[in-house]
């Protein structure tokens, strides 16, 4: 037997070993974190359901059969009471998601396998607050080929302080839809291509996109509805005070489904998709109130389309907000997902730098500003808090 002994000059391999290990576990920690969602702090806790659709009336021309379009909707609504109520996971199907997005980011799936422990601050069929009456609704459209889920955390800031927020999961917009029948649609970009009369990609998703408009349109005659039913949720939806919101391919969407439905009363969008809207359409305008966030990246991008024309053709003029290090997929939560995001050149610096809160700040007043709840003062005093955004209304620079 020979025994080894810690004497000067010699080498503790257990130690070194240990240290080592440590190091990874740090590492690992670090890179793969498993705590939950940062806490929205508002004064309401979250409530959550997820809620199956299908529109008799519309056929899905994606689809390989015939068959009525279908949607999954995440309600997020403000709560009181949630003893004896279940966390929503981050991610509900999580080998679904993961694997979905592990392919539309040509990442491997094993990074993202720690997300099955991250908690939310939402709570799975919790009773609405007392407080939960007629209260203003976004509805939001994800990027493509994004997921709801992506959008968690802001979804929950602004349930959290008296908002509902309806999160459309768009079949062959998002990464991957899942119905409870087991049914799945999955994304594929050059799907556009098989859509009836398309002759080039353009025509294919600018068809996709006035699809998924007529989603939200069809979103909220159901809110209508549901309004004058026996439903748990009944009551909690002001149809007068609803918004719309979406990044990027959903920014495209709800810009066309505000062009058509006069329900909408207020534009959200992030680095909006802009590209086959036609000249007629971006000389229209905007004509409710809009608040457009465009990140350095994506005003050199062709996706982006001619957001600086339809600006200026608004009869309404936009708020406009140009946002430094900053990239297109910020808003989506890839940060949260794992520092490796930025790493590996996903995302910037703004929204590690105090810019995410400052973001859902912004947005939060300005519906505040548009419902008549803060003044103009107010909103641009949210507006200008940091000094790197630039600020304009319509192509006016508000100056500090």
């Amino acid at each position: 037997m020979i025994v080894l002994s810690r004497t000067r000059g010699t080498v503790d391999i257990g130690l070194i070993t240990g240290v080592l290990a440590m190091a990874a576990l740090g590492i690992l920690a670090y890179l793969f974190p498993t705590t939950k969602i940062p806490d929205p702090g508002g004064e309401y806790e979250v409530g959550l359901q997820v809620i199956e659709l299908n529109d008799e009336t519309r056929f899905d021309p994606f689809s390989d059969t015939e068959m009525t379009r279908r949607l999954v909707i995440d309600i997020w609504y403000p709560a009181d009471e949630t003893a004896g109520k279940r966390r929503s996971p981050w991610f509900r199907s999580h080998r679904l998601f993961v694997n979905s997005l592990a392919d539309n980011y040509d990442l491997p799936p094993i990074l993202f396998q720690f997300l099955r422990a991250v908690k939310t601050n939402s709570f799975i069929n919790a009773v609405p607050s007392e407080d939960a009456k007629n209260l203003p609704v976004v509805i939001l459209s994800p990027g493509t080929p994004a997921i709801v889920p992506l959008y968690f955390s802001f979804a929950e800031y602004m349930a959290s302080r008296g908002f509902v927020v309806i999160g459309v999961e768009h079949p062959y917009g998002a990464a991957v839809v899942e119905f409870s029948d087991g049914t799945q649609f999955h994304f594929d970009r050059e799907r556009v291509m098989d859509l009836p009369g398309v002759e080039t990609f353009e025509d294919g998703v600018r068809l996709s996109m006035q699809l998924m408009a007529e989603d939200l349109s069809f979103v909220i005659d159901w809110l209508a509805r549901l309004n004058q039913s026996d439903h748990e949720l009944a009551g909690i939806f002001d149809t007068s005070r609803l918004v719309t919101f979406g990044h990027s391919g959903g920014g495209g969407v709800v810009h066309f489904a505000s062009l058509n439905d006069p329900r909408i009363m207020a534009l959200l969008s992030f680095d909006p998709a802009l590209f086959v809207m036609s000249n007629e359409e971006i000389d229209r305008g905007i004509k409710i109130p809009s608040l457009i966030m465009e990140t350095d990246q994506w005003k050199y991008r062709e996706e982006s389309g001619r957001i600086s024309d339809m600006i200026e053709a608004s009869p309404v003029w936009p708020f406009h907000m140009r946002i430094p290090e900053a990239k297109h997929p910020d808003f989506a939560m890839l940060d949260h997902l794992s520092p490796l995001a930025h790493y590996l050149g996903f995302t910037g610096l703004f929204m590690k730098d105090g810019g995410e809160s400052y973001l859902y700040r912004v947005i939060y007043s300005f519906l505040e500003y548009v419902f008549g709840n803060q003044s103009r003062t107010e909103f641009y005093s949210a507006l200008l808090q940091r000094e790197d955004v630039a600020v304009f209304e319509g192509s006016a620079e508000i100056l500090r």
